[in-house]
């Protein structure tokens, strides 16, 4: 064969190849094709934006040093996913995983060693602090402590969503898994409290102050009732006469009974209950845990 007619039939080869990937983009269908950002593409999963960080995957490999966020991660369904925890976070109580100090005393060494996606917590980390964890590869993913029922809902959502990224949700349609679980976390506190009326209440904490009108204690048992403390903030106890005298179980009744103010208020009829502070202090679901006391 001459070296013409090989050229002739690799070119008549390339002319055939060119027509059937034409024919093949032509039948395509239309609402597969499109130009710019698909809806396909706008719901894939990752990257995702959590934080304030963005993540190229799903979370794999967590650390956790908060208590809270411990309890929220492994309450829908990551527990797996853990790998170390702070010192303080002991539920649930088979956790069996590597302490790792605290936000205020994080081991970084020790952090690092176990290769973790990300480390979550409530409180910010030192600029020092973060550098050598990202330099490390790691993500840090700071949460805000709620103060109301909406930041709750956000704390169940950022979480989520560094597992679930923006995974479209099988049961709401057009809404996230993350955004699905928040709901789902708000709505199981506000069914707990359906059964209980409070009329009045301020909420007492351990150190004798009460808890103001922008506070996560005041968002939570407003869901019963209305909070006669309108101040911002924990501030000293006020001349105010509630239905209900909410507090910290830190406290005893006798320390009530024997503070000046406490003790008009009691003898003006108000009830006194007792629930567990640490379900503000970490919100979580066992915060609903707090509307029990008044069944009791």
């Amino acid at each position: 064969m001459s070296f013409n007619i090989k050229k002739f039939l690799c070119a008549a080869l390339l002319v055939v190849f060119l027509l059937s990937g034409c024919e093949a983009e032509q039948q395509i269908p239309s609402e597969i094709s499109v130009s710019g950002t698909s809806e396909i593409e706008e719901s894939l999963p990752f990257p995702a934006e959590v934080c304030g960080v963005t993540l190229e995957k799903a979370v794999e490999k967590a650390v956790s040093l908060s208590p809270a966020v411990t309890e929220i991660i492994c309450e829908i369904g990551f527990q797996n996913r853990l790998v170390g925890v702070s010192d303080y976070c002991d539920f649930p109580e088979n956790l069996s995983l590597k302490t790792l100090g605290s936000t205020e005393n994080p081991d970084l060494d020790g952090i690092i060693k176990l290769k973790p996606d990300a480390v979550f917590t409530l409180s910010l980390l030192s600029e020092r602090e973060i550098y050598k964890l990202n330099q490390a590869g790691i993500k840090v993913l700071t949460l805000k402590a709620p103060r109301n029922l909406e930041e709750y809902s956000t704390l169940y959502k950022e979480i989520s969503a560094a597992f679930y990224g923006n995974e479209l949700a099988d049961s709401l349609k057009g809404e996230t898994k993350a955004l699905e679980t928040a709901k789902r976390a708000r709505a199981v506190l506000e069914n707990a409290a359906k059964n209980v009326k409070t009329e009045s209440f301020i909420y007492v904490t351990e150190k004798l102050t009460l808890a103001g009108s922008d506070t996560f204690e005041s968002a939570v048992l407003s869901l019963t009732g209305e909070n006669l403390c309108k101040s911002e903030g924990y501030v000293l106890a006020e001349n105010l006469q509630p239905a209900y005298i909410i507090a910290s179980d830190k406290l005893t009744y006798d320390t009530l009974a024997f503070d000046d103010v406490f003790s008009a208020m009691i003898y003006n009829g108000a009830k006194v209950v007792f629930v567990n502070s640490a379900r503000f202090e970490r919100p979580s679901a066992r915060t609903a845990e707090v509307f029990t006391k008044f069944t009791e």
